[in-house]
């Protein structure tokens, strides 16, 4: 007998409350759901010193270059969602797209060589040449005997000038080997 009391009393209690539910307005019902959200606008800018800033607000100063429009972000699950109707808009580009470098894999048993040390490398054949053209010209320079190595009778001092000679052949075959060493490098890295 109590069990039966108890259950009249549960549904004459949960009656008026099921009732409401079903004579609600359809405005009630979707009073729960959110709006859906409105597309973001994005503004590709150009600055006066040529960088390129994109943001969702206009930058003072900056020339305004392109207006992206970007849907919001597709809530719940994404394979019962309703696809929107408006596909996006890409508008076609006649300029081609700037390549500054294109990496190439180098050969099998080689290292990868960047291109700032190609640069290097001819960058020393450059001072080696440099050097080399100046220790001929100082070669060819120093053909003539100084005052100091001729003697009082006009003829040279062989010993002073031939150590002087020596010296700056000395320098030129240094200068070409360094030239070599430098080229070989080079190679090398090609």
């Amino acid at each position: 007998m109590k069990t039966s009391i108890l259950i009249v009393a549960c549904a004459s209690v949960l009656a008026p409350a099921i009732h409401a539910e079903e004579t609600a307005p359809p405005e009630a019902a979707t009073a729960h759901v959110e709006a859906p959200a409105k597309p973001t606008l994005i503004y590709r800018q150009v600055l006066p010193d040529g960088r390129v800033v994109y943001g969702d607000k206009a930058v003072s100063g900056a020339k305004t270059d392109q207006t992206i429009t970007v849907d919001p972000a597709i809530k719940g699950n994404t394979w019962t969602t309703e696809p929107s109707d408006r596909r996006p808009v890409v508008t076609p580009r006649s300029e081609s797209t700037p390549v500054r470098h294109v990496a190439t894999l180098p050969p099998v048993g080689r290292p990868y060589v960047s291109e700032a040390q190609r640069q290097a490398a001819a960058l020393e054949v450059m001072r080696a040449e440099m050097l080399l053209e100046d220790a001929r010209k100082r070669q060819a320079a120093g053909i003539a005997a100084r005052p100091s190595e001729m003697r009082e009778d006009g003829q040279r001092n062989d010993q002073a000038y031939s150590s002087r000679q020596k010296l700056l052949a000395r320098d030129v075959t240094y200068a070409e080997q360094e030239l070599k060493k430098a080229q070989a490098a080079r190679d090398a890295l090609r």
